[in-house]
């Protein structure tokens, strides 16, 4: 199962590195044919849901990976049985907060489709198709977050920490 989570994760951060792609190649491209006197139709719809895509089907590698702004240096400090307790709670606190995301866009994309919305730019096409990665990305999160639950859980208190210990020569060290 941990290599099944491990591989999904690693998958949209690669779909959100193919959105990044695709705004670079987007921008280029709309920058070369401005030049030549042309554009691309729609080039800032597109540029748009890339980076709405790129940043929420990166949320779940980077929850995982404890790249987003935490307060670990605080919570390792605290005794063992404490520190399990806050962040069991912090969890529990990010997989509601995550729940009511995924319900809120479960529901926007919904009514998008129900009532055949469509984009209002140059580009016409069903909303709830350049919103759904915000769906994925969610789901993905509230995943991650459930993931990070159930280990904490199992973890032994004195082996537990906030931060993840960086290995000796690892690039992404902060």
């Amino acid at each position: 199962m941990r290599r099944a989570l491990d591989l999904v994760y690693a998958g949209s951060l690669a779909g959100a590195g193919l959105f990044m792609v695709s705004i670079f190649g987007l921008m280029i491209g709309e920058s070369v044919l401005r030049f030549l006197g042309s554009y691309i139709t729609g080039a800032n719809e597109l540029i748009g849901w890339c980076c709405a895509a790129a940043g929420f089907l990166a949320l779940p590698a980077t929850f995982q990976r404890g790249d987003m702004v935490r307060a670990g240096f605080l919570v390792d400090r605290l005794p063992h049985g404490q520190r399990k307790a806050v962040l069991v709670l912090c969890l529990a606190v990010a997989l509601v907060f995550v729940s009511y995301m995924v319900w809120a866009a479960g529901r926007y994309l919904w009514d998008g489709w129900r009532t055949e919305e469509t984009t209002q730019g140059m580009i016409v096409v069903a909303v709830w198709i350049p919103q759904s990665s915000f769906l994925i990305g969610v789901v993905l999160l509230w995943v991650a977050v459930v993931d990070e639950l159930v280990v904490k859980l199992r973890t032994p208190a004195d082996r537990l920490r906030a931060e993840r210990e960086v290995a000796v020569g690892e690039v992404t060290a902060h």
